[in-house]
């Protein structure tokens, strides 16, 4: 009879409500042997004041004229502390989902005497009670982590801005930005840049790669995002396979590696200026090894100096011919640094070659043998497309 099964029911529910103290207890041996628990900022006190408050409120829900209302009051509190205290959310769900186990066994005790029949018919109402709870407490878990979340973000962009501003950062500054950004003054950096476009497609990625999503930082900065995370690296070598899978398929710029924090500024104008320097359609990989000539090219081409003007001027003496001949061989000799591989490479005699390079001593005072003057020289026939 309904009724009787009510007046059964509710007895039952005021008999295991009498056993609150055994259930906390139970319910505490078992949830904290999950090490989430530990390494979180959980205290036993408030997790065994949270767990009387849950059984309570599950008791009074599971009366024949109760309602959830108890329940869903104390979900709020209870998920955005949980977020707080960085308990990971499936184990606060387990947490949450475990009061069902720990309550069913009160129950369904022999000792209580309730027909199983009726436990049976019970059930379905128990556990949807259960499972609404931490359906609650899950959705306010994560609105409190979003804010959270939210929060960080903007904190990072405040002391990033400090880091990449018009103004070089004091050393205290630096601190402060180090302590904000949990990195170390004096760890070493890699800084990468990207268009804005394909920023938002390197972000979307690390979201979705966890192990990199709190040790890279990105900002924004005119046409490009940079991104920016520390490294074990002393020096720019090949980036890691899961760092290089971020840029996919676009271009990106790495600076060479920022030893301590208060270099990353430097690195940062490096890796914009090796960005500016690509050619449109450019993806891949590129560092200051593979584009330093191209990029002084364009400094210099900046402030109006030509280091054509230290070479071409001086070759109109030449026939075309000569002139074509001698570049060529200039050009093949600085890409060797062997006139022997210049010659086997030009099909014409060693002799041949350093007459050649002699021509263009005489003509222009450079001597491409001795390096002060190749490196000049270099960026004076990348600047006239010259080089083959």
């Amino acid at each position: 009879m309904p009724g009787q099964d009510e007046r059964l029911w509710d007895d039952l529910i005021e008999r295991t409500r009498g056993r609150l103290g055994a259930m906390v207890e139970q319910f505490l041996a078992r949830t904290m042997t999950d090490p989430s628990y530990a390494d979180s900022e959980l205290t036993a006190e408030d997790l065994r004041r949270s767990s009387v408050e849950s059984f309570t409120a599950i008791l009074d829900s599971l009366r024949s004229d109760g309602t959830t209302s108890a329940l869903v009051a104390i979900a709020e509190p209870l998920g955005t502390r949980r977020a707080r205290q960085a308990v990971p959310l499936d184990s606060l769900l387990r947490a949450v989902r475990l009061d069902f186990t720990v309550l069913w066994e009160h129950l369904a005790d022999p000792a209580s005497g309730m027909d199983p029949a009726l436990l049976v018919r019970k059930a379905g109402r128990v556990w949807t009670t259960v499972d609404e709870f931490a359906a609650h407490v899950q959705e306010h878990y994560l609105a409190e982590q979003l804010a959270i979340e939210q929060a960080n973000a903007d904190l990072q962009r405040h002391y990033l801005a400090q880091l990449f501003g018009t103004t070089r950062p004091t050393e205290a500054a630096l601190e402060r930005i180090a302590g904000a950004l949990r990195v170390s003054t004096s760890g070493n950096f890699h800084v990468a840049a990207v268009s804005r476009d394909d920023g938002v497609v390197v972000r979307r990625r690390i979201r979705s790669t966890p192990r990199y999503g709190h040790v890279c930082f990105d900002y924004d900065m005119g046409h490009h995002t940079l991104f920016l995370w520390p490294t074990a690296e002393p020096a720019l070598g090949r980036l890691p396979q899961g760092v290089k899978d971020l840029f996919a398929d676009m271009a990106v710029a790495v600076a060479p590696v920022a030893r301590g924090l208060v270099r990353v500024r430097d690195a940062a104008s490096a890796a914009r200026e090796i960005m500016i320097d690509l050619p449109l359609d450019s993806s891949g990989v590129a560092t200051l090894s593979d584009r330093w000539r191209s990029v002084t090219r364009h400094l210099l081409a900046g402030v109006g100096c030509d280091l054509g003007q230290i070479v071409f001027p001086y070759l109109e003496k030449c026939t075309d011919l000569e002139r074509r001949k001698i570049l060529e061989t200039v050009a093949t000799y600085l890409d060797t640094g062997s006139l022997g591989d210049t010659g086997r490479l030009l099909e014409c005699h060693r002799n041949t070659v350093l007459n050649r390079l002699n021509a263009f001593e005489k003509y222009t005072g450079l001597d491409v043998q001795r390096p002060y003057d190749a490196a000049a020289v270099i960026i004076a026939l990348e600047w006239q497309g010259a080089r083959p």
